[in-house]
Order: structure tokens, then sequence, then C-alpha cells
């Protein structure tokens, strides 16, 4: 949770501070940055989940990375919700890309009317 939380204040603290040096598509660029974090998180929590499918490993099961473990946090471990955490990572990510091209569309709408006299 402290990953997301952190990941979220420093993109709305980027667009904020893109938007007021009057940067060109603010907002689609905060989304690119929520993007390549979300990636990063959905790499982190896949390879913790792989690491976690090998009984042999460790003995029982552990969190492998800092970044997982800041996601998942230290209660209630299992391989389920490993997966289940990996898998909301792959949708959000998903999301966010899915998301990019339509924010960016209208953020370029916006600037054409706006020149537009």
């Amino acid at each position: 949770m402290v990953f997301m939380f952190s990941c979220l204040l420093f993109v709305l603290v980027s667009v904020f501070l893109l938007r007021k040096r009057g940067v060109k598509h603010p907002l689609s660029k905060g989304i690119a940055l929520a993007i390549a974090l979300s990636a990063l998180a959905t790499v982190c929590l896949a390879q913790n989940y792989t690491q976690s499918l090998i009984p042999a490993a460790e003995d029982g099961i552990g969190i492998s990375n800092r970044v997982a473990y800041w996601l998942i946090g230290e209660d209630f471990w299992s391989v389920d919700r490993f997966r289940a955490s990996f898998m909301n990572a792959v949708y959000v990510t998903l999301f966010l890309i899915a998301a990019y091209p339509t924010v960016l569309s209208v953020e370029a709408a916006r600037a054409r009317r706006r020149q537009t006299p």
C-alpha cells in the first residue's frame, strides 16, 4: 500500500508541476509516468508470485522483493493472495495503457479548441 500511495502522490504532484510550467499535455505525461510505475509494480509482483510457486526456494512462503512487500504488506501471505495481487496489477497496467490514447486525444482536442479563434 505504501508504494501505491507514494506513486499516486508522485504522479499527481508531477502533473501539477507540469501544468504549472506550461508543458504540453501534462495529464497524458502523468498517465505515462503511472504506466511506468505500474509496470514496475507488475514485474515485481510477478517475480514474487513465481518465486512463491517454487517450494524449495525458501522455508515456507515469503516476499521476494521490497516493492512486493510494500504492495502486499505483512499479513495473510498465500500463493493465492500473491497471484491476486499480481493479476490486479496487470489489470491496472492494462487499463492505464488503454486510457493513455484517450487522455492524449482529449488533451490535443482541447489544445486545438483553445488555438482556434
